[in-house]
């Protein structure tokens, strides 16, 4: 599968004309989803775990939890799932 890029050109009265920016799309849906997960820690953070899981998992309940009686701690776990916690690996015996 080829990557999709974008080109951007810039004016020609630009210091060093004729340049063309190029924008991986790969790298903007990346920073896409960073700006979700920002905005959903910041209003409901379950919902930043859910879709940082990609499933409902324990993290969700714990998440929801914290927001139902703590809610600076359910920050800090969305926060440190979302951006700290290293994914486990599985494997087959």
């Amino acid at each position: 599968m080829a990557e999709e890029k974008m080109t951007v050109n810039v004016p020609a009265d630009a210091p060093e004309e004729g340049r063309v920016f190029v924008i991986e799309s790969n790298r903007r849906d990346e920073m896409i989803k960073l700006a979700l997960l920002i905005i959903l820690i910041i209003i409901f953070p379950p919902a930043a775990v859910a879709v940082h899981a990609n499933e409902c998992n324990m993290h969700v309940f714990i998440s929801l939890i914290l927001v139902f009686f703590f809610m600076i701690p359910s920050y800090i776990h969305a926060i440190w799932y979302c951006f700290f916690r290293k994914p486990t690996q599985m494997t087959i015996a």
